[in-house]
């Protein structure tokens, strides 16, 4: 049994789902920009970089309580401005030798202020995957957000971080764009991908969190929310733009999900990309066909999280 008390680690508040059975490593705490509208999950922390002694002693903790971990996460939310990353990566890869992923958090921005060639020096240090918040690739809706970044910058950061030989997974948050920007925010995020072609593409439905500065948005208006119909229609429209090669997309995330009464209709899609996509566009069709007829209430995880039925996201 692990005990985290015991060994007083700095366990990291976030990773991301795919990493649930990494070890995890906290090199910094919070986020360096923390301002975007839809996040709740820094907004109490000081971004603050730890010291490479610190986090190399945290380090030699994780070893102890994950083992012979094969893959490794690296948080906060954008450790790779640290100045000597590398000599952290470096001494993740001595204390755990046999690790074949090392994976982190970085905003496109930084991404590209590194550029290739530093980005090369990361990945040879030991840096297999980095986890890219794109949200959205329409320039009005990453501006509403308070992104902090413009679609040219996260092309320019994905580009960077694949010419570096690094993978990269960008994050969509379905629903970025409400309803006044639907089509644009499925197109021009499909856009964005297709120029940088990530290796990974993950789903996630945007939840306006209780305490976010979105929520304010919401209830004055500025804001609207679409339906659990409209969020199935927007991933429709953006795989049907969506021209990637070698590319893994995945819904896995329960903010995804589709209910109808009780039941889960909708769980989202998966596949490789081009490969998967006429696949995955049949099952979002039939789950719209199948919607357009039902008499039953249809729920999503935003009418549900309003409901107080799920708390967690």
């Amino acid at each position: 049994m692990r005990d985290y008390n015991t060994l007083d680690y700095d366990y990291p508040p976030y990773r991301p789902p795919n990493e649930a059975g990494s070890a995890l490593i906290r090199a910094s705490r919070g986020c360096p920009w923390n301002r975007c509208l839809f996040c709740t999950m820094y907004k109490s922390l000081k971004f603050q970089p730890k010291s490479v002694e610190d986090v190399k002693n945290e380090i030699d903790k994780a070893a102890k309580i994950y083992g012979n971990a094969k893959t490794i996460f690296i948080a906060d939310s954008d450790s790779l401005v640290m100045k000597n990353i590398e000599d952290i990566i470096k001494h993740i890869k001595l204390r755990f030798p046999d690790a074949e992923r090392i994976t982190s958090y970085a905003r496109a921005k930084t991404l590209t202020k590194l550029g290739s060639e530093r980005l090369k020096k990361i990945k040879k240090a030991g840096l297999t995957r980095v986890h890219v918040g794109l949200e959205s690739g329409d320039k009005k809706t990453l501006e509403f957000l308070q992104k902090g970044a413009t679609p040219e910058e996260m092309i320019n950061g994905g580009k960077a971080t694949k010419d570096a030989g690094l993978d990269l997974s960008f994050y969509i948050l379905i629903g970025a764009g409400g309803k006044k920007r639907l089509k644009e925010h499925a197109i021009e995020s499909a856009k964005v991908c297709n120029k940088a072609n990530p290796d990974f593409i993950r789903l996630r439905t945007l939840v306006v969190q209780h305490g976010s500065l979105l929520e304010e948005k919401m209830k004055s208006g500025q804001y609207k929310p679409t339906t659990p119909i409209e969020k199935l229609q927007e991933v429709k429209i953006f795989l049907e733009y969506l021209e990637v090669e070698k590319c893994e997309l995945a819904s896995d995330h329960l903010t995804n999900y589709i209910w109808v009464g009780n039941n889960i209709v909708y769980r989202g899609v998966y596949g490789i990309l081009p490969d998967d996509k006429k696949e995955m566009l049949e099952i979002i069709n039939k789950t719209l066909e199948f919607l357009a007829i039902t008499d039953d209430e249809i729920l999503d995880a935003t009418i549900l999280y309003e409901r107080g039925m799920i708390h967690s996201l």
